[in-house]
């Protein structure tokens, strides 16, 4: 709070001395302008009556006063607003000069055709720690991430994972809050790199891969999905730009996302807001199934895609989500248990670790950390 009062002040008082400048500038201006049209008149009227000046011309000397001025006034806007966008550009190259924590190999693998066969072996991972306060650098490195020190290490939120999803199946991942479950996903989708251990697909370590043709294979739908400012068809096609409109069509079909479509002015050529605030959540999360339909990808990750949804635009969702995942191997973060009934296996993760596997019924009769999470379900459904 400390800290944050004083960015505020400094704020405050960058913001009200630049007020004092432009409140002295401007009328400052006006005030030379005014001179000199008064000048330009008392001269100019004297000129007039002796026969060395036309009205005209002094007219024109009027007009070019003003010309002069003007530029002179609005010097104080553009100035500011070069000021701005000059730390903007600053900013934007800083984050343009990041460094990727996963980068491509020297000599990537391209995977071909991919069957959609994930293996984890005793994953172990733990989130890159920050600096901490105090030691903050700056430049262009300021707020980059480190590895962990030896004299605080972060907490591992994977420990240990080993687990084979089959190419065609379904997983669900249940976990109270904290878990590792988005963490499992996010290792998948290889946003981050496993501290030890590996992750592989079809036999392949993801860090081995060519990571632009891997993620070509891989469907992600986030629990808030981003849409764009534009059309319903290029959102939808973002995946794939090139696609046909008869294949966005098929894809919005495909998920149950046509007659919602069909019914926005314009239909496909809807323009959204910006992050699609012109359309519901449910909504939302239909025109990105869309999206991860029209990829076709290999393997599709669902990060708890239900879990901000009424009950009726869930069942919705879940529809879409359940022919979305026929045919490929899918990843689902379930919020809701009644989500992950309908899963081939379901993944019962405690502390970083797997703590249960197996089907839904097998799992409830075990009368272990799933049953009791059912239990409360059905006791207190959400």
């Amino acid at each position: 709070m400390r800290s944050f009062n004083r960015l505020n002040r400094e704020y405050l008082e960058s913001r009200s001395g630049a007020q004092r400048l432009v409140a002295l500038y401007f009328p400052f201006s006006q005030f030379l302008s005014g001179v000199a049209g008064v000048i330009v008149l008392g001269v100019g009227a004297g000129m007039i009556r002796d026969g060395r000046l036309t009205t005209g011309a002094l007219i024109a000397f009027v007009l070019y006063i003003d010309l002069f001025f003007s530029p002179i006034q609005q010097l104080s806007q553009v100035f500011d607003a070069w000021q701005q966008t000059t730390i903007s550009v600053s900013r934007i190259g800083e984050l343009m000069r990041t460094q990727t924590l996963t980068p491509n190999t020297a000599t990537p693998v391209h995977p071909g055709e991919v069957l959609g066969q994930v293996d984890l072996e005793s994953v172990y991972f733990a989130y890159p720690k920050r600096l901490s306060r105090g030691t903050r650098r700056r430049g262009p490195n300021d707020a980059r991430l480190v590895g962990p020190s030896a004299a605080s290490p972060p907490p591992e939120a994977l420990r240990g994972i080993d687990l084979r999803l089959s190419a065609g199946e379904t997983v669900a991942l249940v976990g109270e809050t904290g878990a590792g479950k988005s963490t499992l996903v996010k290792l998948l989708a290889r946003f981050y790199d496993v501290n030890s251990g590996r992750v592989a697909l079809d036999g392949h370590d993801l860090r081995d891969l060519d990571i632009h043709e891997f993620r070509s294979h891989l469907g992600y739908v986030p629990q808030e999905s981003f849409l764009f400012t534009g059309t319903v068809r290029d959102n939808i096609a973002y995946g794939r730009p090139e696609a046909t409109d008869a294949e966005v069509e098929a894809a919005a079909r495909a998920v149950g996302a046509h007659d919602l479509v069909a019914g926005l002015p314009g239909g496909y050529l809807h323009r959204l807001a910006e992050r699609g605030r012109s359309l519901s959540a449910g909504q939302r999360q239909l025109l990105a199934l869309a999206r991860a339909q029209l990829v076709d990808p290999a393997i599709l990750l669902l990060d708890e895609a239900t879990s901000n949804l009424d009950l009726i635009t869930e069942a919705r969702v879940n529809a879409a989500m359940e022919r979305v995942a026929r045919g490929r191997t899918t990843v689902v973060i379930a919020h809701r248990l009644q989500t992950a009934r309908t899963a081939d296996r379901i993944v019962v993760l405690q502390g970083g670790r797997i703590a249960e596997v197996g089907g839904h019924d097998e799992l409830v009769a075990a009368q272990g950390r799933y049953a009791a999470m059912w239990k409360a379900f059905e006791v207190t459904p959400t």
